[in-house]
């Protein structure tokens, strides 16, 4: 069974790499603000564990919102940092990289406060699970 790790360079998921192991790892830029930050401690992450890396690169700054885009959060904002729909974004984009790649399974690490937005759920994990 091939897997892939979902690799933000963030401290969930490079939990993950190092527990789970997974033979390959994803980064996306997709135009935030630490984008260079997460990129190097993603590399270094595989680099020292010995995992295929691979970035995807998309700008979608323009459609990014408070902290993490550099703009005023939107009005509907939960949190400053709320992207619209990143994490199904995020899992989307790695889960068309990984079919490519021929991985079976694409792990994601998420934080408790995920659950503010509708595609950081349980439910929708769930459902992005399932098929």
């Amino acid at each position: 069974m091939r897997r892939a790790l979902l690799l933000s360079g963030g401290m969930d998921s490079i939990a993950i790499a190092f527990w789970k192991r997974p033979e390959l790892a994803i980064t996306v830029d997709y135009g935030q603000n630490p984008a260079a930050a997460e990129l190097r401690a993603a590399k270094s992450v595989c680099a020292n564990l010995g995992i295929a890396h691979y970035v995807i690169t998309a700008d979608l700054r323009s459609l990014g919102s408070g902290d993490m885009a550099g703009t005023t959060a939107l009005r509907i904002a939960v949190v400053p940092e709320w992207w619209p729909f990143r994490n199904q974004m995020l899992v989307t984009l790695a889960a068309m990289k990984g079919i490519a790649l021929g991985i079976e399974h694409l792990l994601i690490g998420t934080l408790r406060t995920d659950s503010a937005h509708g595609d950081g759920t349980a439910s929708f994990i769930q459902s992005m699970s399932s098929t």
